[in-house]
């Protein structure tokens, strides 16, 4: 039984909405352990969420993962439960948060729109399904409720549509977008470790093309297999293909934002 929840989303800790998710949580199901992945994500940022929640999949696959970046909450948008073919449990609004996660596990084999009636619980407030609908039903999964049982299949084609797309082929090479870029400035490209390792991205250097720069990069385990100031392409904590510049930013250096598209092949010479 998963036991723990990874908990992502925008509220900040300056107001009560995280500490009240903890105590509903505690309150359902007093065995369950609430890990905090972030708070600080931008308001309404679905990108960094998803980007987030998909890295939380990457690294604890046997977490039940409870992600709120919400802008449409109470308009009507499903409250979703999704089952990944590699067992990680994902709860959270039917906006494309959830689904890079599931990118990361095997891809979604089971969806559920919760029903607040099987949580036994009042009817919703409106602006606050985070502690009334999506905590509850964390919580009730932790405590071993199947994910049938809180609400109704739907089909995954009818899910809306991630923030960002995955890595595709184009004329050879692999066309990635910029997912995200961490607080020291590494650039996270949708290119995942698995694909790294089928496509031979991992056996010396790598050519990338972004923002208008051109560069040939080594494939390294570790920022400091390069000097200080020189860039690297390596795999992160967040499971994505990742360029940096040790002791400095790739994203000043290459004057990159999320979003941004990179073609990527592995070094000829």
């Amino acid at each position: 039984m998963q036991s723990i929840i990874c908990f992502t989303s925008d509220f900040g800790l300056g107001d009560t909405w995280v500490g009240v998710c903890h105590a509903v949580i505690f309150k359902a199901c007093p065995q369950a352990r609430v890990v905090d992945l972030a708070h600080d994500i931008d308001a309404f940022d679905i990108r960094k969420a998803a980007s987030v929640a998909a890295s939380g999949a990457w690294q604890m696959p046997d977490a039940i993962h409870l992600v709120v970046v919400d802008p449409g909450v109470g308009g009507g948008r499903r409250d979703l439960i999704l089952v990944t073919r590699d067992g990680v449990l994902l709860v959270g609004p039917d906006n494309g948060v959830l689904l890079p996660a599931t990118w990361r596990s095997g891809g979604t084999v089971e969806a559920y729109a919760i029903d607040p009636a099987n949580l036994h619980a009042q009817p919703p407030l409106a602006t606050f399904h985070a502690r009334d609908v999506l905590a509850p039903a964390a919580a009730a999964l932790a405590c071993g409720v199947e994910p049938s049982a809180l609400g109704d299949p739907v089909d995954p084609l009818t899910l809306v549509a991630a923030p960002f797309e995955r890595c595709r082929e184009e004329g050879g090479d692999l066309l990635a977008e910029v997912v995200d870029i961490d607080r020291f400035g590494s650039v996270r490209l949708t290119i995942a470790a698995d694909e790294v390792a089928a496509r031979g991205l991992d056996r010396g250097r790598i050519e990338v093309s972004l923002g208008g720069h051109k560069e040939t990069l080594p494939f390294g385990a570790t920022f400091s297999d390069v000097e200080e100031g020189a860039a690297v392409a390596l795999i992160d904590s967040s499971g994505w293909l990742t360029l940096a510049v040790r002791m400095g930013s790739a994203a000043e250096r290459y004057d990159i934002k999320a979003g941004s598209t990179a073609r990527v092949r592995p070094a000829t010479r």
